[in-house]
């Protein structure tokens, strides 16, 4: 269940853990879909592994104590639907037992309010997906995610309980969208990190050097990381 990831992901946490395949949000970007083979209507509905709590429960036993973090989740959103959510309940518990170290990202921060106060009393972080700045804009690009409204709701009641927040503004899809994004959470989140769209023909469209410039304007002293992508597209030599 808890696995070291390879290639790009490795940017966003050194371990993974992937509860389920499938993503209930429907965006038109997803990668998931080809990545896991699976037809785009079915990825839809997500698909918890089988034997989910005993299987995570062996995992963590093998990696109790390990400090590295844990990214919650490159195939899924943990907090998508009631049942994953009903998941969670059973599975959180036992990541503190084994005291790992853990990062959640999300659409629905909305849902982890009840997972607060352990989330806290571990130092696990929450992060929260967002690369769109108006509702009309995110409602073409992610049809059932929840608003972003919702999201920043989510961000403030996080913080508001010590709990350490992130925003990942990936894809880039529209330059002007990402920037007005991250000037508006540049302030009430602990980093933003920035991924380019690499998964669309049209994205040789958008000015990178240009755009990287200006998200770099934007950030000036804030925790951020710009993605090896974005950074090779703008003519940059990505760091090692």
């Amino acid at each position: 269940m808890i696995y070291e990831p390879k290639g790009r992901a490795l940017e966003y946490a050194p371990l993974a853990c992937n509860l389920a395949v499938g993503c209930v949000h429907g965006c038109r970007y997803c990668y998931g879909p080809g990545a896991f083979r699976v037809p785009r209507a079915d990825w839809t509905v997500p698909l918890p592994k089988n034997d989910l709590v005993k299987r995570f429960a062996r995992s963590a036993e093998r990696f109790a104590g390990d400090p590295r973090e844990i990214l919650f989740s490159f195939a899924t959103d943990p907090f998508g639907t009631f049942e994953q959510v009903r998941d969670l309940r059973e599975i959180l518990p036992i990541a503190e037992t084994h005291r790992l170290r853990l990062t959640i990202l999300t659409k629905n921060p909305m849902a982890a309010e009840e997972f607060l106060p352990i989330m806290h009393r571990n130092g696990w972080r929450l992060g929260v997906s967002l690369c769109w700045h108006t509702e009309a804009a995110m409602g073409e690009w992610e049809p059932g995610a929840p608003s972003i409204a919702s999201r920043l709701v989510g961000l403030d009641l996080a913080r508001r309980a010590g709990v350490q927040t992130w925003v990942s503004v990936e894809p880039v899809i529209d330059p002007r969208e990402a920037l007005l994004t991250i000037e508006a959470v540049r302030d009430i989140v602990d980093e933003i990190k920035v991924g380019a769209w690499n998964h669309d023909r049209r994205a040789k469209e958008i000015n990178w050097r240009s755009f990287l410039a200006l998200a770099r304007s934007a950030l000036r002293d804030r925790p951020h990381m710009f993605k090896r992508d974005l950074l090779e597209l703008a003519g940059e030599e990505a760091p090692r």
